[in-house]
């Protein structure tokens, strides 16, 4: 199987206490160029800085060896994040929402320190076996994984911590935080193969149904930075029940999700401030006559791409998930074309939406550098990327 293979090659330890894989190095390749993208951006320095910081954060968590310096860094990541909704936030809600996302994810991080210590004097790293675990201790790693996606129905607090953080914190919240608790996912995965064989027609068939409320959602959300939010739980949703069917084509399309959500949700987010900047409000209905002609061109290019146009990366996950689903079972089929029927209406209601003006124009302002480089600078691996990385390997 190629779960197995991915794990058992080109694996080796740095300094003996971080270990790379292949996993690893590639998210931490998104990684990078998520960063790189702020450098672009107009921020101030103590954005920097708590960006770089969370990001040598996320590095050190990819290339963590042992589980309690993954359970570690994993808490660690939420202080930057929360110090960036708290000090540039627009609104008053902002220390609310910072809060409530820093207990909501740490209190659903306990299990996995429970798990952690029941297992410190069995189990040091994951390259162990695992075989002789209770199955329980896999479920409470899987709780705090799964909120930290987070998945649809424990996805409250995703939503919150995007209407509130600055337009930074949204791009890393979606480009680099959500890829924790997938990354927690896969490396647990393939020692979990025969509990996930027992109960994966439940998780499919909740989260294939949470997948399409999340859609439905979001064809009638008419605040922008929300509808990109669950947007990204639809994603994360997806990637979750598609690696339940334990399939080459699931693993695959898995890893796909995770790189294309990680640089389109950040340019979705991006060009949604853009709009705010312009109009003062984050309401599509209002930001019909604020903006000139390139602005359109650059938001139907976004979204065809999220609802899989060809050749985008995009595209070629669709298939694989959509062949592992009906191979796992032929009854699932209505499922997945209901859920691209809707994903498709709602980026289609994003753009005719944000891009039909009412005739009367008050102003009419040009994109800036700044925000031609960054479409420059990411859409590209939406469609290249897949010649950097072999996955026959």
């Amino acid at each position: 199987m190629f779960i197995i293979s991915i794990f058992n090659n080109r694996n080796f330890l740095l300094f003996n206490s971080f270990f790379c894989d292949k996993i690893s190095t590639l998210i931490n390749l998104l990684n990078t160029i998520i960063i790189f993208s702020f450098f672009i951006i107009n921020i101030n320095v103590r954005n920097y800085v708590l960006l770089v910081s969370l990001y040598l954060i996320i590095i050190l968590i990819f290339y963590s060896s042992f589980l309690i310096q993954i359970y570690v860094f994993f808490e660690l990541s939420l202080i930057p994040i929360f110090l960036i909704i708290l000090n540039e936030g627009k609104q008053f809600e902002r220390l609310k929402a910072g809060l409530y996302m820093f207990f909501f994810t740490l209190f659903s991080s306990l299990p996995l320190l429970i798990a952690i210590l029941s297992l410190i004097n069995s189990l040091s790293n994951f390259n162990e076996n695992l075989s002789r675990i209770n199955s329980w201790i896999y479920l409470v790693m899987y709780i705090a994984f799964i909120v930290k996606l987070p998945v649809f129905f424990i996805h409250i607090w995703l939503p919150k911590a995007h209407v509130e953080a600055p337009v930074s914190g949204s791009m890393i919240l979606a480009g680099l935080i959500l890829k924790l608790g997938g990354y927690g996912i896969l490396k647990i995965l393939y020692y979990t193969i025969k509990l996930i064989k027992r109960i994966n027609i439940f998780f499919i068939s909740i989260f294939s149904i949470g997948s399409i409320l999340a859609s439905l959602y979001c064809l009638f959300q008419s605040d922008l930075k929300i509808l990109i939010a669950v947007s990204s739980v639809r994603h994360m949703t997806l990637f979750f029940y598609c690696l339940c069917t334990l399939l080459n084509e699931s693993f695959t399309g898995g890893l796909l999700i995770i790189i294309c959500h990680g640089i389109l949700s950040p340019l979705m987010f991006y060009y949604a401030n853009v709009y705010y900047t312009r109009t003062g409000r984050r309401r599509i209905y209002f930001s019909k006559s604020y903006f000139s002609y390139h602005l359109p061109i650059i938001i139907f290019i976004i979204y065809i791409i999220n609802f899989c146009v060809p050749p985008s990366l995009n595209f070629f996950r669709e298939i694989l998930i959509s062949i592992a689903l009906v191979s796992w079972s032929n009854l699932i089929l209505i499922l997945i074309y209901i859920n691209i029927i809707v994903r498709t209406l709602y980026s289609l209601y994003v753009f005719f939406f944000s891009s039909n003006h009412t005739g009367i124009i008050f102003r009419r302002q040009s994109l800036n550098i700044r925000e031609w480089e960054i479409f420059n600078f990411l859409t590209p691996f939406l469609f290249f990327l897949p010649l950097l990385i072999n996955f026959s390997n």
